[in-house]
């Protein structure tokens, strides 16, 4: 019964996958399937009480398959030269300032517990929120619905400042039977350094590794040897909307309009704290302010990278800030142990 009800879910999602990516590409509108599939899981939990859960394996899935878009699209060379010192200084003050003005507002504005007040404040993706809370059991629904919603209106701010852009990173490919040969031996090799990253503490493990080995391979191999289909890109990005629905579809109408105005709040602090930054940033180290905006706003690396990748917003220098970002959050519960155990006890 449980293979059954797993293999039902499965197709669902898929199906709603499918359904949303085809009808993205009938509107033509940036990130349209990503809206689309979380609409649909919403409207299934609603109104047809179908609940569904967006298995780890294809978690897993999305994180290789952008990474590998991102790394068919750079050089090892050129990645290692997508940071530097200052870079990362920059992406650190913005974190520490984002994080703060998120905190103060949710506990002294909101009235939210200081542990509370602190996940929902960090502008980072669950499985960073879950490590903090040193905790295998869900975060609390007010602290998903503000992530939830912060990244959503982050993902639609992010196309309509995709109007400057004039290029576009993915382009329809012809994938011959050796283009998808050597796409799924990376593939297989990618889940499987992914899974062995996974025990030193990498965030993003097999979207880091995916990137990595592709841009190695990308950087010994022919120009054009590695091809990744612009609908397969599509579908992935359409599973994190099924992801996105999955956490909105069990928040009440009731909770939502409590939460919206913490999670709206949190995420124009978090923004504004973005914009000023980057845009100093940006003069100081004559770099694109819009490619910096994208990589320190508090979103979470998939989604992040699937705006870039589909903008045209230098994905790989997005991809590695953001899994920078969550190396930090990461190294939080061991460096602040005590300090996090005080909060959370606290009353």
């Amino acid at each position: 019964m449980f293979k059954k009800n797993a293999l039902s879910n499965l197709l669902k999602i898929t199906s709603i996958a499918l359904l949303s990516m085809l009808l993205g590409l009938f509107f033509s509108l940036p990130l349209a399937e990503l809206f689309i599939a979380a609409i649909f899981v919403i409207l299934l939990r609603k109104r047809a009480n179908i609940a569904l859960t967006l298995p780890k394996t294809l978690l897993m899935f999305i994180q290789v398959v952008l990474g590998i878009s991102v790394g068919a699209t750079i050089s090892i060379g050129e990645l290692a030269q997508t940071l530097s010192l200052p870079v990362v200084m920059g992406l650190v003050i913005c974190l520490i300032l984002q994080t703060s003005g998120g905190f103060w507002w949710l506990y002294r504005r909101e009235g939210w517990h200081p542990f509370e007040s602190l996940l929902g404040a960090v502008p980072g993706a669950m499985a960073a929120i879950l490590v903090i809370s040193e905790s295998g059991s869900k975060p609390s629904s007010k602290v998903v619905y503000a992530h939830s919603v912060r990244l959503i209106i982050l993902i639609l701010m992010a196309g309509v400042i995709s109007n400057s852009a004039t290029e576009t990173a993915i382009n329809s490919v012809t994938m011959t039977i050796q283009h998808w040969a050597i796409l799924l031996i990376l593939v297989a090799i990618s889940m499987l350094c992914g899974k062995l990253s996974i025990k030193f503490g990498i965030p993003a493990p097999y979207m880091i590794a995916s990137l990595l080995i592709a841009a190695t391979v990308n950087s010994v191999m022919p120009v054009d040897s590695l091809l990744v289909p612009v609908s397969l890109v599509l579908f992935a990005t359409a599973l994190l909307g099924v992801l996105i629905g999955v956490r909105l579809a069990e928040t009440t109408l009731r909770e939502a309009c409590s939460y919206s105005k913490a999670g709206v709040m949190v995420m124009l602090i978090g923004l504004t704290v973005a914009v000023g930054v980057s845009f100093l940033a940006a003069h100081w180290l004559g770099m694109s302010w819009l490619v910096l905006l994208l990589s320190w706003v508090p979103g979470s690396v998939e989604a992040m990278t699937a705006v870039a990748l589909l903008l045209g917003l230098e994905p790989a220098f997005v991809m590695v800030n953001h899994a920078i970002r969550l190396l930090l959050l990461y190294t939080m519960p061991a460096v602040f142990k005590n300090s996090l155990e005080q909060l959370r006890n606290k009353t």
